[in-house]
Order: C-alpha cells, then sequence, then structure tokens
C-alpha cells in the first residue's frame, strides 16, 4: 500500500469521524493557542512598564504557563482515549478485513499527523490573533501603560510547537500500543465489551473518607495565613486522593445501596438508570472525579482572584484608615547617630507644611516596637520562638489624633489585641507586672500569619523602661530596639496627591515612606495580574470539564444505544426511555458539582486565610463572591446538562 493511499484514508477517517474528531481538534487548538498566549505573555516586554509588578507578574504568568502546560498533557491523553475506545471497532474491522496492524499503526500515525499539523498552526495562529488582545487586557484589568505593535515571541514559538510534538508524538506510541496488544476481535468488540459488575471496594472507599477528612480538617483547623501556605498541598492531595477513592469505590457502594431500596428501585426509570450506572461506574469514575476536580478548581480560582479585585478599595482603607501617606523610621527620638533621620523627617515636615492647605496631618506617633515570645499573659524571650510582634505607643500620642482622654496610672497599660491568653487583668513583661485598664479594642489579627499586640503606655519613662527591660531580657549591652516614629498625611485635595507624593518620596534616604495612592497602583497590578491568570486558567479548565462530559455523553451513547433498542422492542415507550435517560444522567451527571460545592465549603477557612495574607480581610465578600461564582458555574452546568442529554438522547433514539 502507498503512502497516497494512507493519507487519504486517514483523512477519510477523521471526516467520517466528525462527531469525535472535531471537538477534539478544536480543543486542541485552543489549547494550544492558550499555552503560547500565557508563554508569550510573560515573556512580553510591555511587563516592564509596570511600576513594581514586572518581576512579579513575569513570574505569576511563568507558572501559568507551567500549569497549562502541565495540564495540556494529561488533558489531551485524556480525550483522546475517548477517541481510541470508539476507533477500536473501525480499526478492528479494517484488520479482519486483510490489513496488518502494522498497516493500521501507518494510518493511525497519519492521522496524529493531520491532528498535530492542523492543531498547531491553527492554534499558533490562534495564539498570535490573540496574543496582543489578551495583553491589552491584561493591561486594562491593571491599569498599566499599553504598547501598541504586532508582537510574536518566538521563544513562545518554539516552546509550543516541541511541547504539542512531544505530546503528539507520545499520544502516538499510547495509540500504538493499544493496537498492537489487542487481538482482532477484541478491537472489533472494543467499543461493545460490557463491565462485570464491580465488586464493592468498601476498604477503598473508607480510606477515601479518611483522606476527604484529612484534608478537610487540614483546611478547617489553619489558623493563620502561614499554617494555610504552608498545609494548602498537602489538604488540595488529600482531597484530590479522598475525591478519586469516593467516586471509584464509594459510588458503587452507593448504587448498590440503592438497588437494595425496592421502592426506589422498582420503578421504571430508576430500575434502568441504576443498573446501567452499577456496571458502567467502574469506567465513570474517573471521568466524574476529573469533572469535580476542575469544577472545584475553577470555582476556587475564580471566587478568590474575583474576591481581590472586588475587594481592594476595602484593603486601602485597611491599611490607610484616615490617612494618604505614612512616613516612618526606625531610631528617630535621640540626636546623634540618627541626625540624619531627624533632618529627613524635618524636611518632609516642612515640605508638607507647604501643603498645609490641602493637608492634615492625622497622626505623629513615638513607638517601640520588637518581637518576642508569650506564655500565658507574659511576654518572654525563648530561643526561636520570638513571634509575637508587639508595638508600645505612648498614650499622649492617642489622645492627641484621636481626640480621647484617656488616662493612665503608674504602671497601668491600654491593650490591642485578640491573644486569649491575654484575657486577663494584667501583663507581664519581661518579669514586671503592669495592669491592664482596658482593652480599647479587639481585633483578629491571627489572619496575617502573626500574632501581633499593640499597649499603650503612660509616658516616656514607661517606654524607656520597657526598652530596658527587653535588653536585659535578651542580654543586649546595646539596644536591641529602637524607639521608631510614624506620621500620618491625609490629602484633601487628590488632584494635588502626586505632586506632594513625588516631593516627599525625593527625601526618602534613611525615612521609609508608604501611600495610598501608590499603594492601589501596585494592587492594581498584582491583584490584576491573580485575577487574569484565575479567568484565563479558570476558563481553559471550564473547556476541559464541557469536553470531558460531551466525550463521557456521547461514548455512553453509543454504548447504551443497543440496550435501549431492546427496552423499546420488549414495550418501552419513548416518554419512558426519555425518562429513564433523565433519570441516569442527572444521577451522574450532578455528583460532581454537588461534591466540588462541599469542598469549595470545607476549602473555605484555608482560602480566607491565605486571602487574607494578601490584605483581604472582607470575608463577607468572598462569601459573596463564592456564592456567585458557584450560582454561574451551575447555570452554566446545567447548560451543558441539557445539551448534552440531548446529544445522548438523539444517539439511543436512532
Amino acid at each position: 500500500m502507498s503512502n497516497k493511499l494512507y493519507l487519504k484514508l486517514a483523512a477519510d477517517n477523521i471526516r467520517k469521524n466528525g462527531r469525535t474528531y472535531i471537538p477534539y481538534i478544536i480543543t486542541c487548538i485552543i489549547t494550544i493557542a492558550m499555552f503560547y498566549i500565557i508563554r508569550s505573555l510573560s515573556l512580553n516586554e510591555g511587563l516592564q512598564t509596570l511600576k513594581t509588578g514586572a518581576f512579579i507578574m513575569s513570574q505569576i504568568l511563568g507558572l501559568g504557563s507551567i500549569v497549562v502546560g502541565i495540564f495540556s498533557v494529561i488533558f489531551l491523553f485524556y480525550t483522546n482515549s475517548f477517541l481510541m475506545k470508539r476507533r477500536k471497532k473501525e480499526f478492528g474491522l479494517y484488520n479482519i478485513l486483510g490489513m496488518e496492524k502494522k498497516h493500521i499503526s501507518r494510518v493511525i500515525a497519519f492521522e496524529t499527523l493531520y491532528v498535530s499539523v492542523i492543531s498547531i498552526l491553527l492554534g499558533l495562529a490562534a495564539g498570535f490573533a490573540l496574543d496582543k488582545v489578551m495583553y491589552m487586557l491584561m493591561a486594562k484589568i491593571m491599569k498599566a501603560d499599553i504598547h501598541f505593535g504586532f508582537y510574536i515571541s518566538i521563544e513562545s514559538v518554539i516552546t509550543s510547537v516541541v511541547l504539542f510534538g512531544i505530546i503528539f508524538f507520545c499520544i502516538l506510541l499510547n495509540s500504538l500500543r493499544q493496537i498492537h496488544l489487542s487481538k482482532p476481535i477484541e478491537l472489533l468488540k472494543g467499543s461493545d465489551v460490557g463491565e462485570k459488575e464491580p465488586k464493592t471496594k468498601l476498604i477503598t472507599a473508607f480510606l477515601g473518607v479518611l483522606f476527604l477528612i484529612g484534608g478537610y480538617f487540614i483546611a478547617v483547623e489553619v489558623k493563620n495565613v502561614m499554617e494555610a501556605m504552608t498545609f494548602f498541598f498537602y489538604a488540595v492531595i488529600l482531597v484530590i486522593i479522598g475525591t478519586y477513592m469516593i467516586f471509584t469505590s464509594g459510588s458503587i457502594f452507593f448504587l448498590k445501596a440503592l438497588r437494595k431500596n425496592k421502592k426506589y428501585y422498582y420503578k421504571t426509570k430508576h430500575f434502568i438508570s441504576v443498573s446501567g450506572m452499577i456496571y458502567r461506574m467502574k469506567q465513570n469514575a474517573v471521568g466524574l472525579a476529573n469533572i469535580c476536580i476542575l469544577s472545584t478548581m475553577v470555582l476556587v480560582m475564580i471566587s478568590s482572584t474575583v474576591s481581590l479585585m472586588v475587594g481592594i478599595d476595602d484593603i486601602i482603607n485597611m491599611r490607610y484608615p484616615d490617612f494618604d501617606i505614612q512616613v516612618y523610621t526606625r531610631g528617630a527620638y535621640m540626636e546623634g547617630e540618627n541626625g540624619d533621620k531627624l533632618k529627613n523627617l524635618k524636611e518632609i515636615e516642612e515640605i508638607m507644611d507647604q501643603y498645609s492647605d490641602c493637608t492634615v496631618k492625622k497622626g505623629d506617633y513615638l513607638h517601640l516596637s520588637f518581637n518576642c515570645s508569650i506564655k500565658g499573659n507574659k511576654l518572654l524571650t525563648e530561643e526561636g520562638e520570638n513571634d509575637i510582634s508587639c508595638q508600645f505607643i505612648l498614650l499622649e500620642d492617642h489622645n492627641k489624633y484621636s481626640g480621647e482622654t484617656l488616662t493612665l496610672g503608674e504602671d497601668e497599660v491600654y491593650l490591642i489585641g485578640s491573644i486569649k491568653e491575654l484575657d486577663s487583668g494584667y501583663l507581664e513583661i519581661f518579669g514586671k507586672s503592669f495592669s491592664v485598664k482596658n482593652r480599647l479594642y479587639v481585633k483578629d489579627m491571627d489572619n496575617y500569619g502573626y500574632d501581633h499586640i499593640t499597649v499603650y503606655v503612660k509616658d516616656m519613662d514607661a517606654l524607656q523602661e520597657i526598652n530596658d527591660l527587653y535588653n536585659d531580657a535578651f542580654g543586649l549591652d546595646e539596644p536591641g530596639c529602637w524607639f521608631d516614629r510614624t506620621i500620618n498625611y491625609d490629602i484633601k485635595d487628590s488632584g494635588r496627591a502626586e505632586e506632594i507624593i513625588d516631593r516627599i518620596y525625593g527625601v526618602r534616604e534613611s525615612v521609609s515612606i508608604e501611600d495610598s495612592y501608590t499603594a492601589r497602583e501596585d494592587f492594581m497590578e498584582l491583584y490584576g495580574g491573580l485575577f487574569f491568570l484565575g479567568i484565563f486558567l479558570g476558563t481553559l479548565f471550564v473547556m476541559a470539564t464541557i469536553l470531558i462530559i460531551y466525550y463521557k455523553q456521547i461514548s455512553e451513547g453509543y454504548e447504551d444505544k443497543n440496550r435501549f433498542e431492546i427496552m423499546r422492542k420488549v414495550g418501552m415507550s419513548k416518554s419512558e426511555v426519555k425518562a429513564s435517560i433523565h433519570s441516569q444522567v442527572l444521577c451522574v451527571f450532578f455528583l460532581p458539582l454537588i461534591t466540588a460545592g462541599i469542598h469549595i465549603c470545607f476549602a473555605f477557612p484555608m482560602v480566607s486565610k491565605m486571602l487574607a495574607g494578601l490584605e483581604l480581610l472582607n470575608t463577607s465578600l468572598y462569601i459573596i463572591c463564592t456564592i456567585a461564582s458557584f450560582l454561574v458555574f451551575a447555570f452554566m452546568y446545567v447548560m451543558i446538562y441539557l445539551i448534552t442529554a440531548k446529544v445522548y438522547y438523539k444517539i439511543v433514539s436512532k
């Protein structure tokens, strides 16, 4: 046989199997295009226009390209398995009619060649066309400058061609392996072979429950952002393993339990759907678990990134509650070695005095800051465990800018914090006891990954005494902490903000400066990048979910065609067939969505802690975004169900 015949036969096969091949090719094209786009964006020189986030954004997109690359390998192999299952009967027929396996292998090789060339060329073309659009969209989200001009990343082209060339080659090798290891009769019956009734694997189901409980326990019990970041990966792995075990073994146990329920089972639509699902669940379980995991990933990414974008105003208001500029320096109390710092602070104050018509000083605080440990109601030092951030502020500074007239007696303090051990009426600081007159304000500060307390003291003598106690406790001959100074200003005329900020940043040496305007731009760059990546990957995973569901329904439709034909011959009406189909599809179809919803509920505490690490403390906003994301995704899910159920019914009713 000549190569021309193989080429023609391969092309005819793709055309005749368009119902399964066209969605696969479209998926390959979209996957390649998305990989090229995200890889190209990570290397785009336009990122350098970002004021502070060029490196971070490049790293985020680079990580995203790795995720898309790994996903492409797994997903394309998985979807190709549906194609091979549908084609086995066709290949078996070729074998029976005289074609040797080496000839069939050549046909498969040319089919793979057609698919790979078409997918890579069209995928890169789509990537070229959409790359600039995605860049402009990302820049728009991040409020960054847009650079016009056509751009093609040669490095991204080479990476895409090499990666997907290897993927298609490995898919070909896997297909050839299946053909050469199968007997002709197995190929001929490949898509029609029924499943034996699967055994109920109680041990596997029990282990699946334990893995899920373990993952849920970690997610619920994390105390702060550091723990959330540390244990997030372990929780995800446990939940994924538990999900696969539950779907592969727990679902069979559940279906057999339904079969034992005579009132439920012995009804026409339930009898057919439950019996069919029991025999098919062995091969369905992995697909359903994949849908569940992908759905969970989509919901987590979309809800969290949307929360960050929508919550930027809350974050800015929390960091800068009643001021726009914060000037901060360490060791700005005594003259001498701190003379330069005092000089710079004075220069900044002089600049702000020049704008007294549109600025207001909102605070000028002298304070002492250090880290230590806590045992009960005692602050002390322990090697390797000094993880409590403490700040001591003069009460007169607080009264001056808060408008309050609080007073303190000798060895009395006011306390701000949420550490439960400090609920008693006194605070012992490195061996000396101070009476806690009152808790001014209790705030949950654990979200930041560390415990934090703020203490108001009577006067400078008390502040100096605490400093001496600290130095003695740590055995320091020289000061181990400094008297710091923080000055806050509010800008009333936002039109002059840029001018004011530029001038005070010109005196930045030895003085730290933060402002709400620059912070907003920084947050827009970081959170905008995360939002773009979340939408990008979410779209990819939604596409994967749709395709898995589509192929699942198509393959099951062809498998069930003969079974429903027999049912109609023994007297089953079309309406009963349709009711049975809906019962079967509904039972299986919405199981992944419900399970994904449960995963999201248990993941909520951990994800909210991680968002708090990114300074989003508005839990109500995250709840609203999560619910909204779930409802939108559920609506899409229902639409997919209606479409695929219709396709399934058309196949089995022919």
